[in-house]
């Protein structure tokens, strides 16, 4: 990466902040297309993250790419590059254990805390009634939120704090706000997702910082946690 492509956590960390504004006007333009469509998060016959996935997004690609582009960053500066097949096998697997690993930290936190009160609002947002929605929502995660996710928190945000403190601080800062974002959701997503953006960062740096490599973990790994859930629900 040449010196004018070279960001620090200062631009990094204002990218973060205009992310999470996005993702705030990404809420409300839902909103409008649903009351539009006289449907509730209540009463929707269909997982409202068909039309909410790519709004935020693009969003947050939109965003991600204006910080970027202030520093001459193309794409291949923010680690979107090719994978070997044999690192493609191992980042899939690595997605098994992530999702393992999150789940345990979820039960921990039900048997801990108790129930999530938000979750029964949360799976009417995001759980498939039929097998079409089901493939529809598992494409999005795959080609929308693994690649545009990575893009921002692993390939700018994370490499810009790398730039200014190093790469175990950098990776802990990264994986911290990363997790925070997260808890607009829900407060209980917040630390099986710092622990998964832990995993998705070491991955990262380990394949030289290859935002290909991760943003595919990424996807695969809300995939099997989106398609466990509906089988069980079913």
């Amino acid at each position: 990466m040449n010196d004018q492509s070279r960001w620090k956590a200062k631009l990094a960390l204002l990218c973060y902040f205009a992310l999470i504004g996005g993702i705030l006007v990404g809420a409300i333009i839902l909103e409008v297309i649903l009351l539009g469509m006289g449907i509730t998060y209540e009463n929707s016959p269909f997982p409202v993250t068909l039309i909410g996935t790519p709004i935020n997004e693009f969003i947050i690609l939109g965003v991600t790419l204006l910080f970027a582009g202030r520093r001459g960053a193309r794409f291949k500066e923010l680690g979107l590059r090719r994978v070997s097949l044999k690192v493609l096998i191992l980042v899939s697997v690595l997605a098994g254990l992530l999702f393992l690993i999150g789940l345990g930290i979820s039960i921990g936190e039900e048997i801990l805390l108790g129930p999530d009160p938000t979750s029964e609002l949360f799976a009417k947002l995001v759980m498939p009634r039929n097998s079409l929605q089901l493939i529809g929502v598992l494409v999005f995660q795959l080609v929308l939120v693994g690649p545009c996710e990575e893009l921002a928190f692993r390939g700018f945000v994370q490499r810009g704090f790398e730039n200014s403190f190093g790469r175990m601080r950098g990776l802990l800062v990264a994986s911290v706000l990363f997790a925070l974002v997260h808890g607009l959701n829900t407060l209980y997503a917040i630390v099986p997702v710092f622990v998964g953006g832990l995993i998705l960062g070491y991955v990262w740096q380990q394949t030289g910082g290859n935002t290909t490599a991760s943003a595919v973990m990424h996807g695969i790994n809300n995939s099997i946690s989106i398609t466990i859930a509906y089988l069980l629900a079913g």
